[in-house]
């Protein structure tokens, strides 16, 4: 392990595009993980119907600061899915199967998938949730009241997880992009990751909301709660969104 970050950087140089399944005519993969039967899937609000203040992104910028501190906080299911889009919503649809999302992607891939925790959202029980970007909906994974304390524990972030209203977590499924672009795509994963999570922090502050990105995390722990495939599927990022009481800044 002594030399991971270096192996990493080395074994995802830009490839050889002759190597790669989509020039070898592998069948694409699917851009958004199935919804499995028995399943419940929640139709969000619809977008343009959620109201939200107008705030500029110079001020949205101008008041970041990492919280100390979250109040108790609640969301509603409106601005939950104003939220859900800014980060992952879908655009469009182009040359068939090319889809545009609120972040950037490299090829229009979209290696992640977007969990969240609610844990005090209106209308929603407790529990883990997945988001459906093809139909702007979302997917009960897991409906659990003890589930908060299991996210806390896992992010390593006891404090800001037991009082935000809803806990992201960014889950990377990179044979998508590695499908276009060889092992160059692992690092796309994680860039998109940040990129999503900037969208989160400006939609967020936008409705007076803070949001705390946590990237120090129990991997197996997370992998565990949100029952994710180990062998294709990685916990990368999450982001707790709340309200923010006296902040105390790190410095």
């Amino acid at each position: 392990m002594k030399n991971a970050g270096r192996d990493f950087m080395w074994g995802t140089r830009y490839p050889d595009f002759s190597t790669v399944d989509l020039v070898l005519r592998v069948p694409e993969p699917a851009h958004e993980l199935p919804v499995k039967e028995g399943q419940a899937v929640i139709q969000l609000p619809a977008i343009k119907k959620v109201k939200v203040p107008t705030r500029s992104v110079r001020s949205a910028i101008g008041i970041w600061e990492p919280p100390g501190f979250f109040q108790r906080s609640s969301l509603t299911l409106a601005e939950l899915s104003f939220l859900l889009w800014c980060t992952q919503g879908l655009k469009k649809i182009v040359a068939e199967t090319v889809e545009i999302r609120n972040s950037p992607s490299s090829g229009s891939r979209n290696p992640l998938e977007t969990y969240f925790v609610a844990s005090e959202i209106e209308g929603l029980e407790t529990g883990l949730y997945r988001y459906l970007p093809s139909t702007h909906s979302i997917v009960a994974e897991r409906i659990d009241s003890g589930i908060t304390l299991e996210m806390s524990t896992a992010s390593m972030n006891f404090r800001m997880v037991t009082r935000a209203a809803v806990t992201f977590l960014w889950v990377a499924v990179p044979y998508r992009t590695v499908w276009a672009v060889g092992n160059r795509g692992y690092r796309s994963a994680f860039i998109e990751a940040g990129h999503t999570c900037q969208n989160l922090i400006l939609a967020a502050a936008s409705m007076g909301y803070a949001v705390c990105p946590i990237d120090l995390f129990h991997d197996e722990m997370m992998a565990n709660l949100a029952n994710l495939d180990t062998e294709t599927q990685w916990p990368i990022y999450l982001a707790a969104v709340g309200n923010a009481g006296e902040n105390v800044t790190l410095g």
